[in-house]
């Protein structure tokens, strides 16, 4: 299994492609489901700022922040987002800051304790009518996009972390199963109405190319089983 996971690394050009390919599709969300006046957003869990940086160049809202719990201290950078360390349950920014937050690929690593407490953290920053676009990878999908270990999702905690030392990756074991029905009524109970939920898979371009004719084989199956879900949130006006 770990021979197959290691055909799961995607090469430069791939993991470019993948990375252009989430940028415009969360942009488009963005400018679709945003005030036509808004200006403001912020990126919950946004590593060292690639796709802050993204919205600000292809979204029509102009200044984008972020935050992650793994900065050092605060950082601009290059293209001249504000990035400061922090956690989604404690966002150091007054009420009604942000009209749109970014909240892609974050969910389902923030423990369960914490996750209503982040859920209104963002409400709070938000302005009436400000919406949340997001992505939840899905943890049953065929091959777990984390570890890129075949149904890696499917099994208790415990042998999942077993599981994981066969993982080609150089990172730990840091998610939790979790799909639209964790979020949705969290989400829900945090104030906001989930306007949107639709299914994500990435195009060929961004898979491997060692297993890209297996990808293609999956197409059919993967109407029903997506890699992932791709949401919008409202806080009500």
């Amino acid at each position: 299994m770990s021979g197959l996971g290691s055909q799961l690394l995607q090469s430069d050009d791939e993991w470019a492609a993948r990375n252009a390919i989430l940028s415009r599709q969360l942009a488009n969300l963005v400018d679709e489901h945003a005030s036509p006046q808004a200006t403001d957003g912020i990126e919950i869990g946004c590593q060292r700022g690639a796709l802050t940086d993204q919205m600000g160049q292809l979204t029509r809202v102009s200044t984008w922040v972020g935050i992650d719990p793994t900065l050092p201290q605060p950082i601009v950078t290059d293209a001249g987002s504000h990035l400061y360390p922090a956690f989604a349950n404690n966002l150091d920014f007054p009420d009604q800051r942000f009209d749109v937050a970014l909240f892609a690929n974050v969910f389902e690593h923030i423990p369960p304790n914490d996750r209503e407490a982040s859920l209104r953290e963002i409400f709070r920053v938000l302005r009436p009518g400000g919406v949340v676009v997001g992505q939840i990878p899905n943890p049953y999908f065929f091959i777990e996009s984390h570890s890129r270990l075949p149904f890696m999702g499917w099994l208790p905690p415990k042998w999942q972390r077993r599981y994981w030392k066969l993982a080609p990756v150089d990172w730990d074991h840091d998610f939790y199963s979790v799909t639209m029905k964790h979020l949705r009524p969290a989400a829900e109970r945090a104030g906001f109405d989930v306007v949107m939920v639709r299914n994500f898979n990435y195009p060929p371009e961004a898979i491997p190319l060692k297993v890209r004719r297996i990808y293609r084989l999956l197409q059919s199956p993967m109407r029903y089983l997506p890699w992932s879900w791709q949401f919008v949130l409202r806080r009500p006006e």
